[in-house]
């Protein structure tokens, strides 16, 4: 049923492969070429559009930048300055008439020096006052806008000096039915020489022709129905194919694909699909279109699917024709012959009979030629099939050139029958030397004993697989895995065996065995060495953590000097000022005492004695004033941070105290600390580990933030975050830290000025102090060529320690 099912679709399969290998292979083409066609008409129309865009925007670049050079040139020319210098000074009174040809003619002068810049129509100056110098094609000076040449005017000045342009959506110049104009402008300065700066004169205004701009865009040509479109900084149109919409803003639909930002994607408008090229010159804000309708680009892609269209169907046509002929020509004749290797397969040989040969002169009519002949043949091979049965054991191509050694004995008496080429390489005999003679005598057996047992063995299972020591001719001992089983071939019984020769795995074995042996030996003695070297380690980290201890107690020293020195110096000054004033006060007295003893007393002397005595006192008592008040805030921070006592206390007073002993620290640099204290914190916490903690970031700021740096300011400020937590804030406008550096900041040890005076324990102090004797976190933000920011969370009253460092 199965071979009659097959017949029946022939024909159908081969429709099929006729569809699979002509229609399909021609729609894929067509699809697939039609796709990369398409992309490809688009990647380079996109290419030439980018780059005749660019090519445009380079020439209105370098327009500008010519507009750009002709106002830098006028204004630096010395004359014009000292005209508006001279021309405002003279108030009311009738300016000179040689001030302003002079002047025009230097501006018409510098602006024929550039030949190639186009459409530039007028040139004013307005001096500082609005007095005006007007050079244009006209001799009548167009009316302007007064509101907006000021607002053009601050514009400038707050500007960094760049020429700026004006949007067209600001109308300068009020003449009705003008032409649009593009206007530049740009602050005239004169260097004062009685001031000793440079002072702003005047502004130049620079008009450019947008009529020109037209002329020229209009003969760039990007294809059929394409065009192009230039905006300026506020999207206002100052070239397009539609003349009126110059000055307008740009359309909603261009607008929204711009901001989008995709540039490699379509613009949808008006129901059609653009391809867009963009280019823009960054410094003025313009940009430049180039809009192609994919519409135009794709239209000889019709043609070609039409034309791909009719090839199909005439493919179609052609494969039905073949069919038919096919099946008379080709599936007949192959019936037939199916048939009869039917009937030859179910053995019905008397059915079989010669097919009648057709006329054409093809394959077919070959085929069936070789099918009789094929009969012929068979007929004769069932006559000559027992010969040829014994012939193909006796014979078999797999003995001789099977890869290991293999042979064939007689278990009757052991006489070898036959051996291949390999057994005989192996054992370095020739095949004359072997068949007919047993192993005896030839002498194989190193250890007759393993061949009883081999023998025992197939005895037993009928098979054997025994590893034995065999002799070579040359007398060579080998290890073979000896393998075999009997076999009955035309009623006698043989034994087929293999020899595999395993004596170089052997070796390499006993070579692996030793190694392992040395690899243990090695294993024990590293294993006694590692033990050792740990031992080593272990006493190298308790010195290491005795080191670190008494660093940081060397870090807390040297902060408590520093203090100590820090006071020392503040005090000097009151306390020196109380001596002078005691002194002063001395010498008056003794003045006075000599005046009474001499009889020369005066009341005037006396009133003059008495003012000095109020105002010594009140000096002495200011100053010692003082002296009392840093006294007092260093027995308090230095009692703090000896003691590490907790206590309550105000957390602003705390910090305003230990910040006066931080003052001598950066006093004589030029470097601040401000600060920005929160009122009525109250905490009952550990101030003396919080004055630590301050003490180290501004040692750490002052050491490595503003390195390479003038000035700097370091920020220190207070929040109540809740009612159980305050912040405080520590931050420097210094050089940063790397990012490489970060994650190791309060690492122990860790340094940038190691053998410059660092230790590397500042921050991890810090760290230490903060997360477990206050209880809280720090956070550390960094920024290279910004500042580093320390934010630190402590709790008001932290859980109480049973001991801290």
């Amino acid at each position: 049923m199965k071979l009659k099912f097959i017949k029946l679709n022939i024909i159908y399969k081969l429709i099929g492969y006729l569809v699979i290998v002509s229609v399909l292979p021609l729609l894929i083409f067509a699809v697939s070429s039609y796709d990369v066609v398409q992309e490809t008409i688009l990647d380079l129309t996109s290419e030439y559009s980018s780059q005749l865009v660019s090519n445009q925007r380079d020439y209105l670049q370098l327009q500008l930048q010519q507009v750009d050079n002709l106002a830098s040139r006028i204004a630096t020319i010395d004359e014009i300055g000292d005209v508006a210098v001279k021309t405002d000074a003279s108030n009311d009174i009738k300016r000179d008439a040689y001030d302003d040809l002079s002047t025009q003619a230097e501006i018409r002068q510098n602006l024929n020096l550039y030949s190639s810049l186009k459409g530039v129509t007028s040139i004013d100056f307005y001096t500082a006052k609005g007095h005006r110098f007007y050079v244009g094609e006209t001799l009548s000076e167009p009316a302007v806008d007064m509101h907006v040449r000021d607002v053009m005017y601050r514009t400038a000045l707050a500007s960094d000096g760049s020429l700026q342009w004006l949007s067209l959506g600001s109308k300068l110049y009020t003449t009705p039915n003008a032409e649009k104009l593009l206007t530049a402008y740009k602050i005239v300065w004169r260097y004062s020489g009685d001031t000793q700066l440079s002072e702003p004169v005047g502004m130049l205004l620079i008009n450019c022709s947008t009529n020109y701009l037209f002329e020229h865009f209009s003969k760039v040509d990007l294809g059929h129905g394409s065009y192009m479109i230039v905006t300026d900084a506020e999207g206002r149109v100052i070239y397009a194919p539609d003349k009126k919409s110059v000055g307008e803003l740009m359309p909603a639909s261009l607008n929204d694909w711009l901001l989008k930002g995709d540039v490699k994607s379509g613009l949808h408008a008006d129901n059609r699909d653009y391809l867009v090229s963009l280019a823009a010159i960054k410094n003025e804000g313009w940009h430049l279109f180039g809009i192609i309708p994919q519409k135009t680009l794709l239209a000889p892609m019709q043609r070609m699917t039409e034309i791909v269209g009719l090839l199909i169907v005439l493919s179609s046509m052609i494969i039905l024709v073949a069919s038919h002929l096919f099946r008379r020509n080709m599936v007949a004749p192959i019936q037939e012959i199916s048939k009869g290797f039917r009937r030859i397969q179910e053995q019905k040989n008397d059915l079989i009979e010669h097919l009648p040969v057709p006329n054409s002169r093809d394959e077919i009519s070959e085929l069936v030629v070789w099918f009789n002949a094929f009969v012929d043949a068979h007929k004769i091979r069932l006559q000559y099939e027992e010969e040829l049965l014994e012939s193909q054991y006796k014979f078999s191509g797999i003995f001789q050139q099977a890869p290991i050694p293999l042979g064939l004995v007689r278990i009757e008496n052991g006489q070898f029958v036959d051996v291949n080429d390999v057994w005989l390489a192996q054992f370095e005999f020739v095949r004359e030397e072997i068949v007919g003679r047993t192993s005896f005598e030839l002498n194989v057996w190193v250890d007759l004993s393993e061949r009883l047992l081999m023998l025992e063995q197939i005895k037993q299972t009928q098979m054997v697989s025994v590893e034995v020591r065999q002799r070579a001719k040359s007398g060579r001992i080998m290890i073979c895995i000896l393998s075999g089983r009997p076999i009955k071939i035309h009623n006698e019984r043989l034994f087929i065996f293999s020899a595999v020769d395993i004596t170089r795995q052997r070796e390499t074995e006993k070579e692996i065995q030793e190694i392992n042996q040395q690899l243990e030996s090695r294993v024990q003695s590293r294993t006694l060495k590692l033990q050792e070297t740990n031992e080593e380690l272990y006493d190298a980290l308790e010195s290491l953590k005795l080191t670190k201890g008494e660093l940081v107690r060397s870090e807390k020293l040297a902060a408590l000097g520093s203090l100590v020195a820090g006071i020392a110096h503040e005090l000097n000054t009151p306390i020196g000022n109380s001596v002078t004033v005691a002194s002063t006060l001395q010498d008056d007295t003794r003045d006075l005492r000599r005046a009474v003893k001499d009889g020369n007393l005066r009341r005037s002397a006396m009133e003059t004695y008495f003012d000095i005595i109020e105002k010594g006192t009140e000096l002495l008592l200011r100053n010692l004033g003082n002296a009392h008040d840093l006294i007092a805030s260093f027995k308090q921070v230095a009692a703090d941070q000896a003691s590490n006592q907790r206590r309550s206390f105000d957390l602003k007073e705390t910090i305003e105290g230990i910040m006066v002993t931080l003052v001598p620290m950066y006093k004589k640099t030029a470097f601040v600390l401000v600060s920005e204290l929160a009122p009525d914190i109250k905490m009952n916490s550990y101030p003396g580990p919080l004055g630590q903690v301050l003490t180290n970031l501004v040692t750490n700021a002052l050491t490595h933030a503003f390195e390479g740096r003038k000035h700097g300011t370091m920020r220190l400020t207070t929040r109540l975050i809740d009612e159980t937590r305050a912040e405080l804030l520590f931050s420097d406008d210094g050089v940063g830290i790397p990012v490489e550096n970060l994650p190791r900041v309060f690492d122990p040890f860790f340094t940038t000025k190691l053998g410059q005076g660092g230790s590397g324990l500042g921050l991890n102090i810090v760290y230490n102090i903060v997360t477990s004797v206050l209880g809280g976190t720090v956070q550390l933000k960094s920024e290279v060529g910004v500042g580093t920011c320390f934010i630190i969370t402590i709790p008001l009253s932290p859980v109480a320690l049973e001991t801290h460092s």
